[in-house]
């Protein structure tokens, strides 16, 4: 294959690649055994290094613009089907956790300064917003991009 037709994974594949992986680990890495240092440490070293693998390893690939547009909604579909999996989990959980107690955040919000109970029952509310999430996602991986 001639060499002008080798494009490699874009800039914008790259981030949003990055982003997703530091998303993960913001909201699902540990916290509470190691401390504050070492989860910095890790949020930024983490990223960082994927960030540099992806751009020395992926010059390397035989994708074209349309193959990274295919790419970028394929892994947006993926995500608005586990926002999708997560609705329907929390549509169906036998047990869900609530606030005993709440006030206002003066923002005209409320905050919990209760303790944090499990209640027997789904949590409508929960599984209402993944679903608002996974039709966005859908929406996004499904709509026609400009050139």
């Amino acid at each position: 294959m001639n060499d002008s037709f080798d494009y490699g994974l874009d800039e914008k594949n790259r981030i949003y690649i990055v982003t997703i992986v530091f998303v993960a680990l913001l909201v699902f890495g540990p916290a509470q055994p190691y401390g504050l240092v070492i989860r910095f440490a890790y949020l930024a070293a983490i990223p960082a290094l994927l960030w540099l693998a992806l751009r020395h390893g992926g010059e390397k690939l035989n994708l074209s613009p349309n193959d990274n547009d295919l790419l970028n909604r394929g892994i947006t579909a993926a995500i608005a089907g586990m926002l999708t999996v997560a609705a329907y989990q929390a549509a169906t959980a036998k047990y869900h956790g609530e606030c005993t107690q709440t006030v206002r955040d003066g923002q005209g919000g409320y905050e919990c300064v209760g303790d944090t109970v499990t209640v027997i029952g789904p949590d409508y509310g929960m599984a209402f917003m993944w679903i608002v999430f996974a039709v966005a996602a859908f929406w996004a991986a499904t709509t026609r991009r400009s050139s």
